[in-house]
């Protein structure tokens, strides 16, 4: 029996919560779509879809059918790497997932040293939330992910990248700076790492932002979660003049003078033309400061190639801090 051969269909129907989207996913004609999925279930000779519900669910037939298919493509995987080494990282192919945040401010440094080492690796390069990355980096496929996953993600190994500090970021224009000059960073202190040395005392009067004007990410974003932490930790309440989906965009409105926003370091030093016209006070809390991992799948082999990566990423001063033990 030939049972796996419409492995990544399944899997594709049960990802897109169904058949409808699945089709547009895949340029397969819904009919078609289905027939291919009856001839499955005929031959196993059990159900893997509940289609009474919307959107459709596994059944537990279903469910061991995608924890095999995981199983099969890990195996697959595994000896197309093995073939990879012995060809000495001539061909081959990384998948790399991370939010806009690592994306765009840490990946294409460590991409660009990498493609002169190796021009013929395949990139392929995935931008979306953390519960996107996780699921993806679960099912095997993505090969590897980079952000801050909560720390009960099961089936992962991670490979400690380094620490990043978040900051109060206020336009310069902000009539709140003038009483906390002694507190405030430029963004030239935060390219000299000032702020990681501790050249100015931590802000520790939160009151003067009771009632400021805030430009926040949505309530299930991790830095949100933080920012609530500090104010609540702080006794204070904010205005959320503003709630995004993108750190870059909160960043870029509050330079354009629309509100304060907390910004992380790592990209108040790729953003210089946004970051020079702000103010940044580092805050004594738990919550802002957070490591940054690579994500693998448990038990899958790491490949050459992506090993090259891992160690070039690791050779790339990418983030303020660095711990002296990885984890």
């Amino acid at each position: 029996m030939d049972m796996f051969r419409k492995k990544d269909i399944i899997a594709a129907i049960y990802r897109e919560g169904g058949f409808s989207k699945a089709s547009k996913k895949l340029h397969i004609a819904q009919p078609s779509l289905s027939v291919m999925v009856s001839g499955v279930e005929q031959e196993i000779g059990a159900k893997l879809f509940d289609r009474s519900v919307s959107p459709v669910r596994l059944t537990r037939v279903g469910e061991k059918y995608l924890e095999c298919c995981d199983n099969i493509s890990m195996i697959e995987d595994d000896f197309i790497n093995y073939v990879n080494d012995i060809n000495g990282l001539e061909i081959g192919e990384i998948s790399i997932g991370g939010s806009a945040l690592y994306i765009s401010n840490i990946v294409p440094h460590i991409l660009s040293e990498f493609s002169k080492r190796h021009p013929s690796i395949k990139i392929r390069l995935y931008d979306m939330d953390t519960p996107a990355l996780i699921r993806m980096i679960q099912s095997g496929e993505l090969d590897v992910a980079i952000d801050n996953f909560p720390s009960n993600v099961e089936k992962l190994d991670k490979h400690y990248l380094g620490t990043e500090i978040l900051l109060l970021a206020v336009p310069q224009d902000y009539s709140i700076n003038e009483n906390l000059r002694a507190f405030a960073y430029s963004y030239e202190d935060i390219i000299k790492g000032m702020h990681v040395a501790r050249t100015r005392p931590y802000l520790e009067n939160m009151r003067a932002f009771n009632d400021q004007p805030f430009i926040l990410l949505q309530e299930s974003f991790d830095t949100r979660k933080r920012c609530d932490a500090l104010f609540e930790d702080y006794g204070i309440k904010v205005r959320a003049a503003y709630e995004l989906n993108q750190l870059q965009s909160a960043f870029g409105m509050a330079s354009s003078g629309l509100g304060i926003t907390i910004i992380s370091d790592t990209l108040v030093r790729q953003s210089e033309y946004s970051a020079a016209n702000m103010c940044y006070y580092a805050v004594r809390s738990p919550e802002f400061t957070r490591d940054v991992y690579y994500y693998t799948r448990k038990s899958r082999m790491i490949s050459r190639d992506l090993q090259e990566f891992l160690d070039i990423s690791h050779d790339t001063r990418l983030l303020t801090l660095r711990r002296s033990v990885s984890a």
